[in-house]
Formats: C-alpha cells, sequence, structure tokens
C-alpha cells in the first residue's frame, strides 16, 4: 500500500511546472474556433464494458492540477491524474491533489486528454465537492471554462465497476499522467497481487498490483479487464520537494543509540505505488456529488482527549501482534511469535492525543528490508483522539519466515516501533532479569536479532527493577539483541545474538 500527502507533492518538478504554466497562459483565451473534445461515438470507440480499448480510458483520463492566479494566466503548483465518471464533468480523484489544509492555492484546473501523444489540454475549472482525507479520495466537477464562464459539456467517461468482484491474477488496467518521465499520458498493466484490510475500513481498502505506477498517476484510472473503473491509484510516499520518486527517511536506529533522529542512516521509501483504492469506498462520495448534497467523512467513532486543553502530543504504546483481526476491532490471538505461515501479520496499539485528518505512516520491515506493498505513508488520521488502532500486512501464499517489523510515524516523527518473528520452531521462553547492581533497572529492550530498532520498553507498563531485584519476562526462544537502561534513559548494558531458550537467567552487575 502507499502513498503521499500534500507535503511530498510542493513543488512538482521545474521541467513540468515551467511546461504546464505555458499550457494554461496560453489557453486562457481560447479561440472560438478551438473546439473542444465531446463525448465520443460509438463509431469513435465509445468506452463500453467488454469492449475498452486503451485509447478509449485515456480520453476519460484528466489531469487535475492545483493553480494560483499570476496576471491574466494560471500558475501550476502541482498535479495529480482524475477519472471522468460522469459526462458532465464530474471527477473521481485523491483528495491530496486537491487538499488546501497545508497550502492554499486559487483554483483546481482540469486538463483534457485529446490524444495520447501530446500533453493534456487545459481547458476547464472545478470545484470540490466531496472529499475523504482518511480514504484520500475527492470528487470535484467542472464549473466553467479557464476564464470563468459557465459551461455546460459531455465529456468521454468510464463507467463504475464492482471492486469486490475482482481476485487475485485478475488483469489492471492504469492511466494516470506521471510527474516525471514524460508530459502525455502514460498506460501501464499487470495482476492484482492481492488485498489489504485496514482499520476503520469494511472489507478490502486496498488492491494490491504488481503494475507499476509512477507518482503523478496518483488519483488516476484502474481499470478491469472489461474497462471498468475499480480502483484508484493512490501515492503511498512523500518523494522529494522537486518531484523525485524517492524520500529518504530516518526510520531504523543505525547507530542503536536507542533514538531515531537525524543522525541515522536514512531509509529510502518508495519510488512507485503499486496500490488502489477500490471504487466501493468511493461510491458515497460519488453519490453526495450527484446529488448535490455535502459528503460526510465516514470516520471511526471519537472520544475526548485525555485532558482539556491540554495538548500533550501524539502517543503510540502498547504494542502487540496477532495473526488477525476479530469483527470487533480485536487481535484473534496475541503471540510472542506467530505460527508458519501466517494469512496476516497484524500490529495492534493504543494511542492518544491524535488529531483527525494528521498524517500518519506505518512502515512494515521484513528482516531488516522494507516492505512498500503493505505499508501506509502520509495517510490521514480517521481514529480521534485516543483509542486503539491496528494494521496488517497481508501474504496470500501465507507469509514467510522471518523477522517483522513496524515502524509508526506521525507527521514525520517516529512514535513507536517493535517487531515479532513469524515461522520457525518455536517455544514459549523466559528472560529472568536478576538486577545485581547498586541502581534500578527502568528499561529493558528484548528486540528479536535482525530488527532495525530496539522496539519498545519490555518492562512497561510494570515497575522498575530494584537493586536486588528481578523480574520474568515471558518472549518465544530465539536470537535476540539485549539493552538495559537506567531511569534517566541511558543505556547500562548492551549484548546482541543471545540465545534465549527455557528459562534464560541474565544477572546484571556493574
Amino acid at each position: 500500500m502507499l502513498q503521499r500527502m500534500p507535503r511530498g507533492l510542493l513543488p512538482m518538478s521545474v521541467l513540468l511546472a515551467s511546461s504546464l504554466a505555458c499550457q494554461f497562459q496560453g489557453f486562457n483565451r481560447r479561440q472560438e474556433s478551438e473546439a473542444l473534445p465531446t463525448s465520443p461515438t460509438a463509431q469513435e470507440g465509445q468506452t463500453t464494458p467488454g469492449h475498452a480499448r486503451a485509447e478509449d480510458l485515456a480520453k476519460a483520463t484528466v489531469q487535475v492540477v492545483a493553480l494560483d492566479r499570476e496576471g491574466e494566466g494560471w500558475v501550476p503548483l502541482w498535479s495529480g491524474s482524475g477519472s471522468v465518471i460522469d459526462p458532465s464533468g464530474i471527477i473521481l480523484t485523491n483528495q491530496h491533489v486537491v487538499d488546501r489544509s497545508l497550502y492554499d492555492f486559487e483554483a483546481v484546473g482540469i486538463a483534457i486528454t485529446s490524444s495520447s501523444d501530446q500533453p493534456p489540454t487545459p481547458a476547464y475549472l472545478a470545484e470540490v465537492v466531496a472529499q475523504d482525507a482518511q480514504l484520500d479520495l475527492a470528487v470535484v466537477r467542472i464549473v466553467s471554462d479557464l476564464d470563468g464562464v459557465a459551461v455546460s459539456i459531455q465529456l468521454p467517461h468510464v463507467e463504475l465497476g464492482d471492486s469486490d468482484a475482482i481476485e487475485i491474477g485478475d488483469r489492471l488496467r492504469i492511466l494516470g499522467y506521471p510527474g516525471i518521465g514524460g508530459e502525455t499520458i502514460t498506460f501501464t498493466e499487470g495482476a492484482v497481487s492481492g488485498f489489504t484490510l485496514e482499520r476503520g475500513i469494511a472489507g478490502r481498502a486496498w488492491i494490491k498490483t504488481d503494475a507499476t505506477i509512477a507518482g503523478g498517476n496518483s488519483g488516476g484510472l484502474g481499470a478491469n479487464e472489461r474497462g471498468e473503473l475499480v480502483g484508484v491509484p493512490t501515492i503511498v510516499t512523500s518523494g522529494s520537494e522537486y518531484g523525485e520518486t524517492v524520500d529518504c527517511r530516518p526510520l531504523a536506529d543505525t547507530d542503536r543509540d536507542g533514538d531515531i533522529d537525524g543522525s541515522d542512516t536514512c531509509v529510502p521509501v518508495g519510488g512507485f505505488i503499486n496500490a488502489l483504492r477500490p471504487i466501493k469506498l468511493a461510491l458515497p462520495l460519488i453519490e453526495a456529488a450527484r446529488q448535490g448534497r455535502a459528503y460526510e467523512p465516514g470516520l471511526v467513532s471519537t472520544s475526548a482527549p485525555s485532558a482539556a486543553g491540554v495538548d500533550t502530543g501524539p502517543t503510540f504504546t502498547n504494542l502487540i501482534f496477532s495473526d488477525g483481526v476479530t469483527e470487533d476491532d480485536l487481535p484473534t490471538q496475541v503471540w510472542y511469535a506467530l505460527p508458519n505461515f501466517p494469512r496476516y501479520v497484524c500490529a495492534f496499539w493504543d494511542y492518544n492525543g491524535m488529531a483527525n485528518g494528521s498524517p500518519w505512516s506505518s512502515y512494515w520491515f521484513i528482516d531488516g528490508q522494507l516492505d512498500e506493498s503493505n505499508s501506509i505513508s502520509g495517510q490521514g488520521w480517521g481514529g480521534g483522539s485516543q483509542g486503539n488502532w491496528w494494521t496488517c500486512l497481508s501474504s496470500a501464499a501465507g507469509a514467510a519466515s522471518g523477522v517483522y517489523e513496524i515502524v509508526l510515524e506521525v507527521e514525520g516523527e517516529v512514535l513507536a516501533t517493535d517487531a515479532v518473528f513469524v515461522g520457525g520452531d518455536r517455544a514459549l521462553a523466559t528472560f529472568q532479569l536478576v538486577n545485581g547492581s547498586q541502581r534500578p533497572i527502568c528499561g529493558v529492550n528484548l528486540s528479536p536479532d535482525g530488527a532495525r530498532n530496539w522496539g519498545q520498553n519490555d518492562l512497561e507498563p510494570g515497575p522498575s527493577v530494584p537493586p536486588g531485584g528481578s523480574q520474568d519476562l515471558p518472549l518465544a526462544s530465539g536470537d535476540y539483541d539485549v539493552r538495559l537502561l537506567s531511569c534517566d534513559g541511558d543505556s547500562l548494558w548492551e549484548e546482541f545474538r543471545l540465545s534465549i531458550e527455557g528459562v534464560f537467567q541474565f544477572e546484571f552487575t556493574e
């Protein structure tokens, strides 16, 4: 899963911005003799289920551009893609493409596809009529030409399909305008490779595909073999401020000092997006737009902050792992290590101090390597201020044996990490900590060997281990990196690749 909110789209590449600026300024005074494309006739190859050609789908794909006024012309700030779902000019896209919360702009421009070998033609202005930050979906409606004159139009459009009907192995066709690598529309295709679950969303939250999708395709058209719109390609990486496709972030404690910060080697995040939001999730927004009524996002229940008027910042605590989720959003079973080949690897945690709409991320690592297909980046939070949440890594063939690690981030700050063994011949073991020193031990990290971070404090929420005291910590047998912490957060002892089986007594002395 993966995509990034507007911070990663500002500004777009200088080359693309310059080109679009010329196009939009050049079309502010359209000549009357220039005819805009209209809905294709049957002879022209109208997009009909079962007979859709790529060129027909291309005509239903548009470029959506955030615009600012400069003199008598329009200057583009960033762009995404969209699909015309109604000939009157109703367009489905990503919310982050038209989001004004982080950077305000004056208008939404629509550039239409006249020919697959030519840049899109700037033609219309649109208004946002429905948006959902948590789903990163939005519907816009064309209202005028570039001069603000109201228009009545009939555009080529794509029919809506059933995203619940597609299965693993089905073919998908992806169309959109890439952020780099050219200005004309791009077509790729591939197979459905799986589906992903997500808290607060019933059924399929994401459609995973092996089709390569470039960043500018965000909000574009994902069609099944019949030519029906079944998914919206959604950007999951932030990119750089110049439109590059890789964002490098400190997500791993590479210097092993217990903090993830600028002194750590960054982890490259992204490059391409390989997930689509199912069209089923967009239906309430589309229906509201067609009926001309306000859309209310279907956020999960929220609760009041723990201390009214006091902003302590967000916290994520009590990370646990499971192999599934119940209908009540609870773990099917809590594991110290997951069994062989689970269909899901799920992380659950408690949260506090969150705000709806805040960008959050969950990055999965398998044996130290980032798994982008199951990670989420920069998604709008929708769970309210406090409660519990979960996210799952999914594998149709069953997750292979290894160390599975999750890194949870809010607005660019890592709030929690932990790791779990999956598979292998493991049994319940006990790490028996004996404090033979003269000062208390306030923290213990038991990190599966191969994880990139120390993880959470295994003593919390219990008390510290006083001098002369001991504490039994249950865990799965295996090789671990061990760290003991003072009450000031300083490292007292570190030992790596410690093989723990049965009752393993560890005495700390200074």
